[in-house]
């Protein structure tokens, strides 16, 4: 009996003929909607990979430097471009000033830019805010030797919204220049 069912059922299919269609017109406008809403917020944010172990300082600064060279500094680690170049355990020594893993690494980075700029190179320090200032000193004193001398400084961006209270304000990541960085704190 099911036998008989299933070659009504075919015979039924082939008159109506009607096969499965797709309805493209929702899909578009979502579509739409999603790439406008893609533009509008993709504006100006400058959004740095941030690691879980580093939180940045606070600052109101409005200046924003171009995309460069990055190095993170943990309260364990202090990496360029994703590699491991130093312990910071190992870094206490105060005799030692310039950072040789950093440094080697640094040097290899500007022989593949070529010539070196005037003003020397662009590079961006992402530290922990509760990083010790002498490591951080140790750090940019080795980006001057290797010609790294405009260094930026990583923040997290406060704006001061007029209609909110004057301790209010929106977060966005960004890279502090060294010229305007006079509000960081």
């Amino acid at each position: 009996m099911s036998q008989i069912r299933h070659q009504h059922r075919r015979i039924a299919q082939k008159k109506h003929g009607k096969g499965g269609s797709l309805n493209l017109v929702s899909l578009m406008d979502i579509f739409t909607i999603l790439v406008f809403f893609l533009m509008v917020n993709s504006s100006e944010v400058e959004v740095l990979q941030t690691s879980s172990e580093i939180e940045l300082p606070d600052s109101t600064a409005e200046k924003r430097p171009e995309n460069q060279l990055m190095i993170s500094i943990s309260q364990e680690d202090l990496i360029l471009q994703g590699r491991l170049v130093a312990r910071v355990s190992e870094l206490r020594d105060p005799s030692v000033l310039v950072i040789d893993g950093l440094k080697r690494e640094l040097e290899y980075q500007a022989s593949r830019k070529g010539a070196i700029p005037e003003e020397g190179f662009e590079i961006t320090i992402m530290g922990d805010k509760a990083l010790p200032y002498w490591l951080l000193k140790k750090v940019m004193l080795t980006c001057q030797t290797t010609d790294y001398a405009r260094i930026s400084l990583a923040v997290n961006k406060l704006e001061v919204d007029d209609d909110l209270l004057p301790g209010a304000a929106t977060e966005e990541t960004v890279a502090l220049s060294p010229p305007e960085a006079g509000n960081a704190s």
